[in-house]
């Protein structure tokens, strides 16, 4: 014995709806009404084009969402350089700061050593003896000097004494004695190395300052002579037989000039129309001085060092 409960009437209203559903659903599909046609077929498509819209939006596929982030990005990098920018002037100063304070803290006499060392070398300077001295001064003016015996010629030790400007620090010669030893040269130099300052870069705006500071009717020869080399003289009207004279330098502007003698009585400067024992100086130019006894005439030249 089966008993069925019905309360208010649900169960008995609900199976007709159902049964009218499913004999609806079960119809052929050529038995379809057109507007039921259109009915599913704009039900298909509306789920089709939802399911796309959102798989396209999910793939990204028109890259919107990452232009987005890219310019999110972008404008993010954009605030971070102004903001780096504006803290710049201030960070050049602390960075300055502590770089001297480094440079000259770290810098020792091991490196003085070294740097003098390096360019020796590369200048085809024999060193014969290094030796660095105690530190003076303090802070920027703090100072170490350097002696030094080297031997070289005249060439590679001009090439030396030029190469000391490109060193990582501030180093200036002083006490710099040169002597003729047999075929070479034999130097002896004190170099004060500034380990907290920096020589002053050569670059084109300084040459073009120095150029236009010049005036192109200076009558001036720059002549790059070894001193120690042997003098040559030529005579102009025949050779007289002078006192012995060597030329070893040259000074000169547009109104005079200095040169340079060692005689036999030592070291003498002489200018234009001085005597020198009998002999006169007629003449002083970028070359040399020219000699005048009498109707005869000298004229001491320098050598160019090639």
């Amino acid at each position: 014995m089966s008993t069925t409960f019905v309360e208010l009437g649900g169960a008995a209203s609900t199976r007709p709806f159902l049964s009218h559903w499913i004999k609806r659903a079960r119809v052929p599909f050529a038995a379809w009404s057109r507007r039921r046609r259109w009915v599913i077929a704009l039900l298909i498509a509306a789920i089709v084009f939802a399911l796309g819209t959102h798989g396209w939006i999910v793939a990204d596929l028109s890259g919107v969402a990452a232009s987005r982030s890219a310019l999110a990005a972008s404008a993010q990098r954009l605030a971070d350089a102004r903001h780096a920018l504006a803290q710049l002037p201030v960070l050049r100063q602390e960075i300055a700061a502590m770089g001297a304070a480094r440079s000259s803290a770290s810098w020792s006499s091991a490196d003085d050593v070294r740097v003098v060392s390096e360019l020796a070398v590369q200048s085809d300077v024999t060193l014969l003896s290094l030796e660095p001295g105690a530190v003076s001064g303090v802070g920027v003016e703090s100072m170490r000097p350097l002696q030094f015996t080297a031997r070289t010629d005249f060439v590679h030790l001009m090439a030396f004494l030029r190469g000391l400007s490109d060193l990582p620090v501030l180093t200036v010669p002083v006490d710099v004695t040169v002597k003729r030893d047999a075929a070479s040269l034999v130097m002896n130099a004190t170099l004060n190395m500034f380990g907290a300052l920096r020589p002053a870069p050569l670059n084109t705006l300084a040459d073009a300052f120095v150029d236009a500071s010049l005036d192109s009717d200076d009558d001036e020869d720059l002549v790059f002579f070894d001193p120690f080399s042997s003098p040559q003289m030529f005579a102009a009207g025949g050779l007289s037989e002078g006192s012995p004279l060597r030329l070893v330098g040259l000074l000169r502007d547009r109104t005079r000039g200095l040169a340079l003698l060692d005689t036999e009585d030592g070291a003498t400067t002489v200018v234009a129309g001085q005597l020198i024992g009998a002999e006169r100086v007629t003449k002083l130019d970028a070359r040399g001085i020219t000699l005048a006894r009498g109707d005869e005439t000298r004229t001491l030249s320098l050598m160019e060092a090639s």
